[in-house]
């Protein structure tokens, strides 16, 4: 019997509760008094758990959740098809859900055939015919009918039972086959649900799902890649055993490789045709003829053939050479290490098996080490340890756990010591499998990934592996299919115990002479060989990387005798001379700290091809011309005694020169200007350097950077076309004028001239740089005009011309139509004051004032124009483009700090992008315009002329940061508390919808009355309630009362563009001290305030947001156990905290009282004046500001 409803239950993620062997399937009018009775008899006679629904049903439960949860926690469904089973709309509703659970959860299917045709059900014939068509007419949700015909006709794809025909009828018979069936399945499911089941579920049901087994009319490949030892194997196993039965035919071919190596592939084809075929003695003379037998004997059927560590691409020909080797609906499951096998063989789907996670890592280890789930007691922090060891690799916590079985906490210790020493052998045998499989120079690769460089950036290992001819593109890729190595965040990198098996090969060329081996970068073993001269002309690599300073003592005659070494690299460590010697062999130095003054004079390494020596001693590297046909890269960066350059002339394939804060360089080799092969030329911050080549051809160089020379007071003359570069950096150089030649760089993308004060104006030819994006003058204090072909410049998206002494661009400016960025920050002509009244003024806080401003002219061609920068100009009421509201594209604007009253004429309302607009310290400005509804963020700080205009957040919907801080007319105005109070309703509204952060800041000191948990002093600690956390939790509300510790002076000094706001750090702790943090800030004020008075800001953190960082390290919220708040130092060094109040926000506390709350009582206890008398000189300033995150905003607009 079953139920009538069909609706699927949801499916738990994670490993099936097995609750019952079996589930019963079947027409009780048809067979519950003979044959279904016999067979559940049966059953139970032999201890298999079988629910048979009229018995295990609760009365007065409904029947189909109860139904619904035994079907999904039984481990078979034998389904008995009788004559009248479709009759039953009941029936029908559990098969569709048995056929569900087969393919999500991977239930085993039986189907018993009592007197029913099976080709009947498959093609809907004969009394199924006659029972659905009698549904249609009954049932109007058609949809419900078709789900019953695809059960019925997926149902008859499963291999099972016609009674009449098994046994010869003999029903008894019949049914001992079906059970001793059962019984075997049920056997292969206990095995690997206790032998293996960590871990399994989650990825049977990947595969499962890329086996898409819904699909019977195709035939698909299936790839199964990772390391060794990482579950590929069982994977593949689970998968077999759950859906073998779905199929006529099923083999799974344990260790290809090996056998293929023992038996041949003969033997191998000999099993799968005996297996499906069901044929003993098969005798195949040769792969050949294998191959074809399995592809004529196969074609026909529907197989399941799993091929298990697979490692040429012959096996794959061999067993399983085309898709129409095979029947429609078969699948072919490959596991290998080689992902480019089955690349080459074209699988169609492939699945990478990745580590267990932390806690799947401790359940396998805890079942090996204590047969249980988990560690026994006072084992805890070593089996951490031996699960951190085997880094979460299967292999390894198996091989450890069993063997750490049954033994002591003294052994354990003594066992985690030797693997720190000594790897354990069969875990690197299993790994090196891998390794074995390599090519020579591909074996290389690895050691030295495994040895050097795991970590390190890809292109950055690719450079030095390619120095010693390596072909490191191929070689790494070849690496990472053969799941070696993987990259992640563009870095190389290894698992734990695959670089140790790195490190055990290398070794065991001479465990016990280190000296000897191939590769050093152990600190106790090379610091003993160097400094015992124990080094062989074995050596090729060495690496020193000291993660502190450290003295080192080292032989000179040790570099002799490494007569072999390619690689160098020494860091941090101190030592009192340079090598005399350096081996002819080497492609790539690296020291760190090196502490000559120059290179050996005997040096004639022609091979080197990178040369680093940052924090150097070196004065100069070499005297005359030395022949370096390979060397690529040099870079002496911080080498402050440097004086000057070698000559390049026998480097000619040079590509980097990085000379980075060398301060101490006076000169530049002429040569250095005809390096055809140099792309980067970085000699940024060398602060005295004077001569530079007088002319360069640089023909392939992508990047020059002088940025900070600040004695170059002129730019090379170039010579010919330099296509290929794009950027060069001029920033805080003398240079008073760029050459006429610099529209040789017709590629050239970004120029920065920033803060070159001596630069008095730009050649015309720089507006034939039809490339150029980037045009950065800010800071460049004399340069007081544009060419007037600025326009030309067509593809320029960026220009900054801050603090200069422009006063009017050129009108060509409109033809600019790509551009995006446009700022003149700061333009005004300086004022002729004296010291002393410059000074006063600054003191004051007041602004220094020109007689004239910033005129822009007109705009209107700027269609691609996004942001624009108008501040602190000195505009008049008619300085600013009169057409600025035809910048369709502008999305922010700034016109803080100028001197005009309104500017309504400049229609930006019709800015219909516009998000942000500011215009802190418009002192003038009376009255704000119509803005567009686009608005987001609106900031009028220190507007003191400035009266209210209306509610801004009613009537503009996606206004959500406002600051109106030090607007005196606004407080004054007596509808300020209605403003105030419509902020707070909005907020509570939106709260309710989208859940998000924000935060508010008022005059006042009082912390309101509605929050539960309050404190004095600096921070608050509270302990939270059990279960404090369910599903109706929204977040948590933080209330600060501060004060301005410094005084004004004090701030200007440290920030001068602004105070900072109060940046609070959550701390959520857990039983174990383990603390999760998360910051906010609240209470940031805009630009250039001053506020004296105590402030109390609130802020509410949505738990979403913190949940999300943290979702993945603790099981449930509920586990932590206490929450700290405090504000962090750099608020606490300008602000003191008086008092703290937290509370938990629940929905219905925001529901229930959010008004009666939050405006009756929070907006009293901070707007209420304390004693009139003694605020009559107080400042006045107003501060409010609400946060809101605009994305969520956007997803509840659009109904998210």
């Amino acid at each position: 019997m079953a139920s009538s409803s069909s609706s699927p239950s949801s499916f738990v993620s994670g490993t099936p509760k097995w609750t019952y062997d079996v589930f019963l399937s079947f027409r009780g009018e048809d067979v519950r008094k003979n044959f279904v009775d016999f067979f559940y008899g049966a059953l139970q006679q032999k201890g298999i758990y079988t629910f048979k629904d009229d018995e295990k049903l609760e009365r007065g439960r409904s029947i189909s959740p109860a139904l619904c949860q035994a079907i999904e926690e039984s481990r078979i469904a034998v389904i008995i098809f009788s004559e009248n089973y479709a009759s039953s709309s009941w029936c029908l509703d559990e098969l569709v859900k048995i056929i569900e659970c087969s393919r999500v959860l991977g239930q085993i299917v039986l189907p018993v055939f009592y007197y029913a045709d099976p080709s009947a059900l498959r093609k809907q014939k004969g009394s199924f015919a006659k029972h659905l068509a009698k549904h249609e007419d009954e049932i109007e949700d058609k949809g419900r009918i078709q789900r019953w015909r695809d059960a019925l006709t997926h149902a008859a794809s499963f291999s099972g039972w016609d009674v009449p025909n098994t046994a010869n009828g003999h029903e008894f018979k019949c049914i001992q086959e079906i059970i001793d069936d059962v019984m075997a399945k049920l056997g292969k499911v206990v095995a690997i649900e206790e032998k293996d089941q960590v871990g399994v579920h989650s990825r049977v049901q990947k595969v499962s799902a890329l086996l898409n087994l819904i699909r019977l009319d195709e035939v698909l490949f299936v790839g199964i890649w990772g390391m060794s030892g990482i579950g590929k194997t069982t994977t593949a196993k689970a998968v077999f055993d759950r859906i073998c039965t779905q199929f006529e035919g099923a083999i799974f071919l344990h260790e290809v490789r090996e056998c293929s190596k023992k038996n041949g592939l003969e033997n191998l084809q000999e099993k799968i045709l005996s297996k499906i075929l069901c044929v003993k003695d098969m005798r195949i003379s040769n792969v050949f003829e294998g191959s074809d037998m399995i592809k004529r004997r196969l074609c026909y059927k529907k197989v399941l053939i799993v091929l298990d560590d697979i490692d040429h691409l012959d096996q794959l020909e061999a067993l399983a050479g085309k898709h129409d080797w095979f029947g429609a609906g078969s699948r072919i499951i490959i596991t290998t290490k080689d992902k480019h096998l089955l690349v080459k063989h074209q699988v169609n789907k492939m699945y990478k098996v990745e580590v267990l996670n932390q806690y799947e890592a401790i359940h396998l280890f805890s079942w090996n080490a204590f047969k249980q789930n988990y560690p026994a007691k006072d084992y805890e922090e070593l089996s951490i340890e031996i699960v951190c060891y085997a880094g979460f690799l299967p292999l390894a916590l198996k091989v450890l756990g069993s063997f750490l079985y049954g033994r002591n906490m003294a052994e354990w210790r003594s066992e985690l010591e030797r693997l720190k020493k000594i790897p354990e052998d069969e875990i690197m045998e299993k790994l090196k499998v891998s390794f074995n499989g390599l090519k020579q120079i591909e074996k290389e690769i690895f050691l030295d990934i495994a040895c050097f460089f795991k970590g390190k950036k890809k292109d950055y290992i690719a450079r030095v592996l390619d120095s010693f001819n390596f072909y490191p593109d191929i070689g790494i890729k070849v690496l990472i299919e053969k799941s070696l190595v993987t990259v992640s965040r563009g870095r190389i990198l290894m698992h734990p115990l695959v670089q140790e098996m790195g490190w055990h090969i290398v070794r065991q060329k001479a465990p016990e002479e280190p000296g000897k081996q191939s590769r050093l970068w152990v600190e106790e073993e090379i610091c003993h060989v160097l400094a015992r001269d124990k080094v062989t002309e074995n050596v090729e690599g060495l690496w020193l990387d000291l993660s502190t300073p450290k003295d080192i003592a080292i032989k000179n005659e040790a570099f002799e005798k490494m007569s072999e070494l390619r690689l160098l690299k020494i860091h941090n460590a101190i030592v009192s001379q340079g090598p005399t010697c350096i081996a002819d062999e080497l492609r790539w130095l690296n020291w760190h700290g090196y502490p000559s003054k120059s290179l050996p004079d005997s040096f004639q390494a022609e091979k080197l091809v990178g040369l680093k020596l940052q924090y150097s001693r070196v004065i100069q590297l070499w005297k005359g011309i030395k022949v370096l046909d390979k060397l690529k890269f040099i870079n002496l960066s911080h080498s402050q005694k440097l004086i000057r350059t070698p000559d390049f002339t026998g480097i000619p394939n040079l590509e980097r020169l990085i000379l980075e804060d060398c301060s101490g360089l006076i000169e530049v080799h002429h040569s250095a200007g005809h390096l055809k092969s140099l792309r980067l030329l970085n000699l940024n911050n060398c602060t005295n350097l004077r001569s530079l080549p007088k002319q360069i051809l640089l023909e392939r160089v992508e990047v020059i950077i002088l940025s900070g020379c600040s004695k170059v007071v002129e730019f090379p003359e170039i010579l010919g076309t330099m296509n290929c570069l794009r950027e060069v950096y001029l920033e805080a150089t003398s240079i008073k004028e760029l050459p006429p030649s610099i529209e040789h760089l017709p590629g050239l993308v970004l120029l920065n001239l920033s803060y070159c004060k001596n630069l008095t104006r730009l050649p015309s030819s720089i507006c034939r740089l039809k490339c150029l994006k980037s045009l950065i003058l800010s800071g460049c204090s004399v340069l007081d005009n544009l060419p007037g072909e600025l326009g030309h410049l067509e593809s320029l998206e960026e220009l900054y011309g801050d603090e200069t002494a422009i006063s009017k661009p050129p009108s060509s400016i409109v033809l600019l139509k790509n551009l995006k960025t446009l700022s003149f920050r700061g333009c005004k002509g300086m004022p002729s004051r004296t010291w002393s009244a410059l000074i006063s003024t600054w003191m004051l806080g007041e602004k220094f004032q020109d007689s004239t401003g910033l005129v822009i002219p007109s705009v209107s061609g700027l269609n691609s124009l996004a942001k624009l920068d108008l501040s602190d100009c000195n505009m008049l009421d008619g300085g600013f483009p009169c057409d600025l509201g035809s910048l369709s594209s502008l999305e922010k604007l700034n016109l803080g700090r100028n001197n005009f009253t309104s500017f309504s004429a400049a229609n930006i309302k019709n800015l219909g992008r516009l998000r942000v607009l500011k215009l802190v310290g418009c002192k003038r400005l009376d009255m704000l315009p119509e803005l567009p509804l686009s608005i987001e963020e609106l900031y009028a700080d220190n507007c003191t002329s400035l009266r209210r205009e209306g509610d801004l957040l009613t009537k503009y919907r996606n206004l959500y940061t406002i600051s109106f801080s030090n607007c005196f007319q606004l407080l004054q105005d007596q509808q300020t508390s209605c403003m105030v109070d419509s902020t707070w309703k909005y907020l509570l509204k939106e709260l309710l919808v989208v859940d998000d952060n924000f935060s508010i800041c008022l005059p006042g000191r009082n912390i309101p009355a509605w929050f539960t948990y309050r404190n004095l002093g600096p921070s608050i600690t509270i302990k939270l309630p059990p279960n404090w956390y369910n599903n109706k939790f929204m977040g948590f509300a933080v209330c600060v009362v501060s004060d301005l510790l410094t005084t004004s002076l004090e701030c200007k000094l440290n920030y001068p563009q602004k105070i900072p706001g109060i940046r609070v750090q959550f701390n959520l702790i857990d039983q174990e001290n383990k603390i999760c943090d998360y910051m906010v800030t609240i209470g940031s004020v805009g630009n250039e305030n001053n506020i004296d008075s105590e402030h109390t800001c609130l802020a509410y953190l949505s738990f979403v947001d913190f949940w999300c960082m943290y979702s993945k390290h603790i099981r449930s919220p509920n586990d932590w156990t206490c929450i700290e708040v405090s504000a962090d130092v750099y608020s606490k060094r300008y602000m003191v905290f008086k008092e703290w109040g937290i509370s938990l926000v629940y929905e219905e506390d925001v529901k229930q009282n959010a008004e009666l709350l939050m405006i009756r009582q929070l907006l009293p206890e901070i707007l209420k004046k304390e004693n009139t008398s003694e605020r009559e000189d107080e400042d006045a300033s107003f501060f409010l500001r609400c946060h809101q995150s605009h994305h969520l905003r956007n997803k509840t607009s659009e109904g998210q």
